[in-house]
């Protein structure tokens, strides 16, 4: 959907569109440098072992980011509108949010004592959650009363998930979905291993905490900003999606618990 430009407002839309795009890009600069903190961790921690679930997991929610946020500088410099690379840098960002959410179904599931029907059913509610906000995203619609004056230009819905305050929506039953995530955490946490001296776990929940709050925080300001922020501020957060910066000693504790 195109809008009207009203010239006045041209010059502080170009400014707030300029800080996303910049923002982005410094975004990059940050987790390359925390990937460096944290390579030598992985190096002792994860290389040479088998690549078993946790391990598949792990590596592709660690490294997959990199390839989004690369496809996201490169929207940021060019400026693509639609089409196959559009679609395909959706496509990266689902996969690496997908991907930092299988962690925190893997640590619930090693928490919960490798219990299956734990398993099935954070599935069933990750499906669930998936399928109700794709309905809810399609039904109601967001626009505040600036969005129809704004000089911004609005993507179509189905070319960029990231152009329309729809997407809040995903990013509430996400956010919604996390938190159930921690509660069960915290709750077999101090319910059944209160009184256990365990480095391994204590490692595991204290380091799977700040993970999970880190994601919740990183998808609340995404949802903030979808639904109340100007409209060029919208792509402000697309760099900070797929990054989860997971704790690579969390990741070794959970393998083995696994």
């Amino acid at each position: 959907m195109t809008v009207e430009y009203a010239s006045e407002d041209i010059p502080i839309n170009l400014s707030r569109l300029q800080f996303s795009k910049f923002l982005n890009v410094a975004a990059v600069a940050v987790f390359a440098f925390d990937y460096c903190l944290t390579f030598s961790s992985e190096v002792e921690y994860v290389w040479g072992t088998k690549w078993e679930v946790s391990r598949i997991v792990f590596t592709l929610s660690r490294y997959l980011p990199f390839v989004s946020s690369s496809l996201t500088c490169y929207d940021a410099l060019v400026n693509v509108r639609c089409g196959g690379f559009i679609l395909a840098l959706d496509a990266m960002y689902s996969a690496s949010v997908i991907f930092a959410e299988g962690i925190l179904i893997l640590r619930t599931y090693a928490l919960w004592g490798r219990s299956k029907r734990i398993l099935f059913l954070l599935l069933f509610l990750a499906v669930a959650f998936i399928a109700g906000a794709e309905v809810t995203s399609l039904k109601f619609k967001i626009v505040l009363p600036g969005d129809s004056t704004s000089s911004y230009q609005f993507y179509p819905s189905m070319c960029a998930y990231r152009s329309s305050r729809n997407a809040a929506f995903q990013y509430a039953f996400l956010v919604a979905y996390e938190i159930i995530l921690q509660s069960m955490s915290s709750w077999r946490k101090f319910r059944t291993y209160r009184a256990l001296r365990s480095r391994t776990l204590n490692t595991l929940y204290w380091d799977g905490i700040m993970y999970m709050w880190w994601i919740i925080l990183l998808s609340g300001g995404n949802m903030a900003v979808m639904a109340a922020a100007p409209i060029p501020y919208i792509p402000a957060l697309d760099t900070f999606v797929p990054f989860p910066c997971p704790r690579t000693s969390a990741v070794s504790h959970l393998r083995v618990v696994l």
